[in-house]
């Protein structure tokens, strides 16, 4: 799996210390819209769709407390 980008970590880190939501993907889209991250927003869709991708959404969030901790 590649690693995913350190920008993309620490806008994640920063929504869980405002107090977001991180079960909720939509209220981390929110923050980061909200913070002009709209090209971060990107990374969590898939390939050429316009799905988003949800458990790779869970996976950033499990890598970005795990980083955390250490």
């Amino acid at each position: 799996m590649p690693v995913t980008p350190t920008a993309i970590l620490d806008s994640l880190a920063a929504a869980e210390k405002s107090g977001v939501d991180m079960g909720s993907p939509k209220a981390v889209v929110d923050f980061m819209l909200a913070q002009g991250e709209r090209q971060s927003i990107l990374y969590f869709y898939k390939p050429n769709s316009v799905e988003f991708d949800f458990d790779k959404f869970e996976g950033i969030v499990k890598e970005m407390r795990t980083r955390k901790e250490q």
